[in-house]
């Protein structure tokens, strides 16, 4: 089965993503809900999400190779244990929406992480064209509803009576919300303007026509959410894209764009009230032929009162932040919070009201609790300044960010609207499932957008390191600072003369002294391609050691995430005198502890299911920079300098490494692939201490591994 599956990975994923963009249409688009709340339709396509996120999850490990997947985790165990926090009062609602975030966060945001670039493109493609098709043609049969002058009401799929065509001078059309598919509308703006020039003439005419028809909808949707999102995306836009070293004309870009989308919005606003007032004859006509009123093609809006829900927003915010001091921790839940809410204060306005928050921010606070909060805020602003630090890498390079500038622009229509705006996670949401898309489209294609870099082989990147190597050869000779390559280095300098097989990095270390001069020595330097990089220099920085970087070089590596660049380096080891002092070894032992679960993102390859733990404990310790606890593991490690025995000192110990000192006192060359470097001349003492008497035996087939893999890149000349 599971080779099946593989074999039809993707087809099995653009499906999917296929049902999921329809199935979610339909429930927007009034005449299509039949088919959304088809109990058959919805089980099948929640049947679907479950399972692909269940195999992306155990099979693909999706736990370990997703960036950022561990806050989602942590959110959704959250959401567990909030449901059964609350299960006297239901489970059901609660049920379905753990479903949906399993779909979200699993099905959804890993999909396009498993393909290539090429691939991924596809599947994203495919996924925004039937929403781009279904939405452009329900908001053409609206706008001819609104030249029709066609305004009446109808009953949903839940039994409820709702307005339809253009009544109240708002054109719903044949869709359900105008707030929320005016929203959509904006996505289908933001796709097709930025896919236009890839497009041939017959598609960029579609396309452009499209856009026109959907910027039409919003005008006559009248919804106010959406204008402010235009406007707010339309000045984002103008700031990515225009040339800021000519601040002037960038500016008056700026202007000129925003002051488009005014003009623009408000001639078409003005259009249809010329429309309607030549037409108005006929509109008298409709409302007295209409039953009750049914059908009021009145020009004026009858939703603008004081008491109409769009107005009193404040007064919803205010009654449900009261609510949250009553269950802070983990919230009310996002199924059954009305009746939870109830138990403690019943005469409260939303409440009594039963009224959404109409506010994404202040849901998840409500419904999540503060604990909920924070974890998917890390995972918002996390997501965020990578896709902003990214922009702006590729923005100094001159290089095209269409998709990016895309998403970004998508991001900000949708944190803009989850201002006034509910249910962009909770229940199928089309915005949810956007958002999910979109980020994993962004770590799956525009991450590893590395333009005026190339990828390196292995030889490539050996090469790289003996490069390094050479310039930390050179400075040490220079400055007279005594080092030894050490660990596989050493013992591949001995049994193979340079790199062990199976072996792909490069250690060297030094009595602390001299560990302190090199450090120095090379900060002194300035050099244009090496520098040497510790906690010393970044706090986010997660060894408790230093490295010799090769600036113009990252790699990207899955078990770690960190915040900026990783370089291909030399890592560069303290050896200190061994303590005799157990109790100092311990505390030494816990720092390392503490240091290693404020890494950023670290995963264990044979953690298994046991990551999960890991994440918990991370994301609490990840609050404090990894700089304090290495500082105080380097600190402590310094202290007590009275034993006769060296050893590197910050790493748990499951025996044993130390060695005397004076065999870290002479050194001599040996050969290293086609170069000289310093080793120890008691070498036999050290490399017993740490590999054991027979190191210079082989190892068995099975254990000739690598490190964790990591793909390496360099900057092109």
């Amino acid at each position: 089965m599971i080779s099946f599956i593989e074999k039809n990975y993707f087809k099995i994923n653009l499906l999917f993503l296929s049902v999921i963009s329809f199935y979610c249409m339909a429930g927007l688009i009034v005449p299509l809900q039949s088919i959304s709340a088809n109990k058959f339709v919805t089980l099948g396509m929640t049947l679907m999400g479950v399972l692909l996120g269940l195999y992306n999850f155990f099979i693909k490990k999706a736990y370990l190779t997703v960036r950022k997947i561990e806050y989602l985790i942590l959110f959704f165990l959250m959401n567990i244990l909030t449901a059964v926090l609350v299960v006297k009062y239901g489970f059901s609602t609660n049920i379905k929406n753990l479903v949906v975030f399993f779909i979200y966060f699993f099905a959804l945001y890993p999909v396009f992480q498993s393909f290539t670039v090429k691939k991924a493109r596809v599947l994203f493609d495919v996924f925004f064209s039937v929403i781009t098709v279904a939405n452009t043609l329900g908001v053409l049969v609206s706008i001819w509803q609104f030249f029709m002058l066609q305004g009446y009401r109808v009953f949903d799929y839940k039994g409820l009576l709702i307005r339809q065509g253009f009544v109240e001078s708002r054109l719903f059309g044949i869709l359900a919300s105008p707030n929320y598919l005016s929203i959509i509308s904006l996505m289908v703006i933001i796709y097709l303007w930025m896919r236009l020039s890839l497009y041939n003439t017959v598609l960029k005419t579609l396309a452009i026509s499209s856009i026109l028809l959907n910027f039409a909808y919003i005008v006559l949707s009248g919804s106010r959410t959406t204008y402010i999102c235009l406007v707010v995306v339309a000045f984002l836009y103008a700031l990515m894209t225009a040339n800021w070293t000519k601040k002037t004309k960038s500016l008056l870009t700026v202007l000129v764009t925003v002051g488009l989308v005014f003009v623009g919005y408000n001639g078409i606003k003005y259009s249809s009230d010329i429309y309607l007032k030549a037409h108005s004859a006929q509109i008298q006509k409709n409302q007295e032929n209409g039953q009750n009123g049914d059908n009021n093609l009145s020009l004026e809006r009858t939703d603008t009162s004081e008491e109409n829900i769009s107005n009193n927003r404040f007064d919803i915010w205010k009654s449900t932040l009261a609510l949250v001091p009553y269950r802070p921790v983990l919230g009310f839940s996002s199924g059954n919070w009305h009746s939870v809410a109830k138990s403690y204060d019943a005469n409260s306005y939303v409440v009594k009201q039963h009224y959404l928050t109409h506010n994404g921010y202040i849901e998840v606070l409500f419904y999540n609790g503060i604990l909920g909060f924070i974890t998917l805020g890390f995972f918002i602003l996390a997501s965020t300044k990578r896709l902003l630090a990214k922009w702006w890498a590729l923005n100094k390079k001159g290089v095209s960010r269409q998709d990016l500038d895309m998403i970004l622009a998508m991001m900000a229509a949708i944190f803009t609207s989850n201002l006034f705006l509910s249910s962009t996670l909770y229940g199928i949401s089309f915005l949810g499932v956007i958002l999910f898309s979109i980020l994993g489209y962004y770590e799956a294609v525009i991450s590893k957008d590395y333009a005026g870099y190339r990828q390196l082989n292995d030889q490539e990147v050996r090469r790289v390191e003996l490069e390094i190597m050479d310039y930390i050869h050179a400075i040490c000779q220079r400055e007279q600072i005594q080092y030894s390559l050490a660990y596989g280095t050493l013992l591949g300098a001995v049994r193979h003369q340079g790199f062990i097989p199976w072996d792909d990095d490069m250690d060297i270390a030094l009595v602390r002294s001299e560990y302190e001069r090199l450090y120095q020595a090379i900060k002194s330097d300035r050099h244009p391609v090496y520098q040497v990089t510790g906690y010393q220099d970044a706090w986010h920085y997660p060894f408790p050691f230093y490295r010799v970087v090769d600036k113009r070089t990252f790699y990207e590596n899955n078990t770690l995430a960190w915040p900026s660049k990783l370089g291909i380096c030399v890592d560069v080891f303290p050896f200190d005198h061994a303590k005799g002092d157990q109790a100092k070894m311990d505390r030494l032992d816990q720092f390392r502890q503490l240091s290693a679960y404020s890494w950023n993102g670290i995963r264990n390859e044979e953690g298994g299911l046991g990551n999960l733990i890991r994440y918990a404990v991370n994301f609490f310790f990840r609050l404090l920079p990894p700089r304090i606890w290495n500082r105080k593991m380097d600190q402590l490690a310094q202290k007590g300098s009275d034993s006769n025995r060296l050893d590197y000192l910050m790493e748990k110990k499951r025996r044993d490494t130390s060695f005397v000192k004076t065999a870290h006192e002479q050194v001599q060359e040996a050969q290293f692939e086609d170069r000289r470097y310093q080793i120890l001349s008691d070498y036999d003492q050290v490399l017993t201490a740490i590999y054991g008497a027979d190191y210079m035996q082989l190892p068995a087939e099975e254990d000739r591994v690598q490190h964790a893999p990591f793909t390496a890149y360099r900057e092109e000349a």
